[in-house]
């Protein structure tokens, strides 16, 4: 990459700007702002993709021009190396134009999930996708009816075929689960009407669903609302998080049936294309297309089940710090500390987090600070967007990130966790061509975790004061909670969930409310006595409902290798940030598992959930030591 310098000075150039922009974060008093009345300085800028509306549809109807095109290479694949060359750069440059169109009406949708006209773009384009995969569905059929022995013959004579040796041995990996040309279209031609079910969840949740109001620690009635709902569950006042839990919860119990009978169709549909494609379970087509061992989803969970006694020893010294009779669901994000870093200011909390990136080096750091002035960030809460923090973008666009920043301690390591994406797919992008400028979802949640521990080490090796020290553990230890035990028992769920539907059942509130509950005790155990509400909170999870299911287990591995990579990188220093580097901007020019091997974690055994499970335990009793010093 040669902008290091150039991003120094632009970055020079924010610094003598940054003094002269002051924000205020919305407080729980105050009233959630219009997307309009947030300064354009905190919100990405989505016009670098398409100018206007008016652009976008334009490049619709160049797609719908050219997407007749690709018919020209139909039954002539195997005719040259040439030939095979021009119609793989054909396809690639119907999916890069698609992906602009989707990804920039999906953004926009989600600036204000009200506007039904974005909406409405959204849709139209995921029509128009599902249209491109049906002209495309000849592809990988005819691809792979070229002998394996002709097609590597072709790769070996036509130089310009070379870089494309992986992708083509991605595509032989899949042959066995590859349809013929009419199935393929027909199973491309189900793709848009059978992923609505997330659709309708996102609607449910992020704009039909109110949670109602509420009174704050100062006794002022605001309005709950999801961004809220953290900070509200984080506060020193009992009552605060029992009514913010309660007030969330209680909407998606009402919601319960309508949300049952959408994830039943949602699984059911991921269950009919696993089936449809020869897969023994959604589980194994899940896997098997990210190419990693089945192993290794059911190892984690096993491992991740006996690896509980240390959560619930946890569990009760949070109880005993609160000075509670019995811990409940609606405690379990309390400080058990005076808060030491409350209301962190968003410049703040930029410097903060740069400041812990440093290890990562001058580059890396130069990228950060280009992202804030270059329009990547949109940064704070506002009527109608989705709630959470997400990355986003395409091979061509920004590597945008959305938060809904509210200032504490959470939202700071939720912003170094995004810009972990965001800068990943920078690098990514701007190393690999097209074919592997994208990383596969095992690896995708690598680097921003490995960012968030490098923060809450830094902050931990600074740290003063007991209390700040107990402050910071108690941060890390339910950060590792939520990424680590919480996502294994999502995946326990879901993967029970789906052989529920493989073996003939149908899901209901009452059946997924129960086994919620029996996989919640099988972590937790009678460490917390939770409310016969918490078992509908699988109704709550937006990952449930991706189109790519089996996506929470990643985000336990991940952290499983963010903790590896970041012992390795505060600990032997330029070696290990070298060959983290290299795993960021390798994106998917090698599959995921050899690639974390290269970066120094080998996840084909249990080792490493181990060694991380010990790091928890280690985190455990250190917070004891501190809480005995306070």
């Amino acid at each position: 990459m040669t902008r290091p310098k150039r991003l120094r000075a632009l970055f020079t150039a924010s610094l003598c700007s940054a003094s002269l922009l002051i924000v205020s974060f919305p407080s729980s008093a105050e009233e959630v702002k219009e997307r309009s009345e947030i300064p354009a300085q905190y919100k990405w800028d989505l016009s670098a993709m398409y100018a206007n509306t008016a652009e976008w549809k334009a490049d619709i109807e160049k797609l719908k021009a050219e997407m007749p095109g690709i018919d020209q290479y139909r039954g002539r694949m195997a005719e040259t190396g040439q030939v095979l060359l021009a119609a793989i750069q054909a396809q690639e440059e119907l999916n890069r134009r698609m992906g602009n169109i989707w990804v920039y009406a999906g953004m926009k949708s989600y600036e204000d999930l009200r506007n039904s006209e974005n909406g409405a773009h959204f849709a139209e384009a995921s029509s128009l996708r599902a249209s491109l995969a049906e002209s495309l569905a000849f592809f990988s059929p005819e691809l792979l009816a070229i002998p394996e022995a002709q097609l590597r013959r072709m790769v070996d004579d036509t130089p310009g075929l070379h870089p494309y040796r992986h992708y083509l041995d991605e595509e032989l990996r899949l042959k066995s689960y590859t349809l013929s040309e009419n199935e393929e279209k027909l199973l491309a031609m189900a793709g848009d009407p059978m992923g609505k079910f997330q659709r309708v969840f996102g609607a449910l949740d992020n704009a039909d669903l109110s949670f109602g109001e509420m009174k704050d620690e100062e006794g002022t009635t605001v309005e709950l609302t999801k961004a809220r709902y953290g900070a509200f569950l984080s506060s020193t006042d009992r009552d605060v998080r029992r009514d913010a839990w309660m007030g969330l919860f209680e909407q998606y119990e009402k919601m319960g049936n309508t949300l049952a009978a959408n994830y039943d169709g949602h699984v059911k549909s991921r269950v009919f294309f696993a089936k449809a494609r020869g897969y023994d379970s959604a589980l194994q087509r899940a896997t098997f297309g990210s190419a990693i061992p089945t192993e290794v989803y059911t190892s984690l969970i096993t491992t991740a089940r006996e690896g509980a006694p240390p959560l619930q020893r946890y569990l009760a010294l949070r109880q005993e710090a609160l000075g509670v009779e019995q811990l409940e669901v609606w405690d379990l994000y309390a400080p058990i500390v005076d808060s030491v870093y409350d209301d962190i200011s968003w410049e703040d909390g930029k410097k903060i987090v740069a400041d812990a990136l440093s290890v990562f080096g001058q580059e890396y750091l130069d990228l950060y600070w280009f992202g804030f002035e270059d329009g990547w960030v949109d940064a704070f809460e506002s009527r109608g967007k989705r709630g959470g923090a997400y990355s986003w973008g395409t091979y061509d666009s920004k590597p945008y990130l959305s938060m809904n920043y509210q200032g504490n301690l959470s939202d700071v390591s939720t912003l170094a966790h995004e810009y972990g994406h965001s800068l990943h797919s920078w690098m990514s992008r701007h190393t690999q061509p097209y074919a592997y400028g994208y990383y596969r979802t095992f690896i995708a949640e690598v680097a921003s975790m490995t960012n968030q521990a490098i923060l809450i080490r830094k902050m931990l090796a600074e740290a003063e004061t007991p209390a700040q020290k107990v402050y910071l553990l108690q941060h890390y230890l339910d950060n590792f909670r939520g990424s680590f035990f919480r996502q294994a028992s999502f995946a326990d769920f879901e993967m029970q969930a789906h052989a529920r539907v493989e073996a003939g059942e149908s899901l209901s509130k009452e059946s997924l409310n129960a086994l919620y509950a029996e996989v919640f005790e099988a972590y937790y155990g009678d460490a917390v006595s939770t409310h016969s509400l918490n078992d509908s909170e699988w109704s709550r999870i937006p990952h449930f409902m991706r189109t790519d299911n089996f996506y929470v287990y990643q985000y336990a591995t991940s952290f499983v290798a963010a903790t590896a990579l970041s012992k390795q990188i505060l600990e032997e220093g330029e070696p290990a940030r070298e060959r983290f580097l290299a795993l960021l901007r390798a994106g998917s020019s090698d599959y995921p598992i050899a690639l974390l091997r290269e970066a120094g974690v080998d996840m084909t055994t249990a080792q490493p959930v181990r060694d991380t499970l010990a790091v928890f335990d280690e985190m455990v009793a250190e917070l004891e030591r501190n809480l005995a010093a306070m």
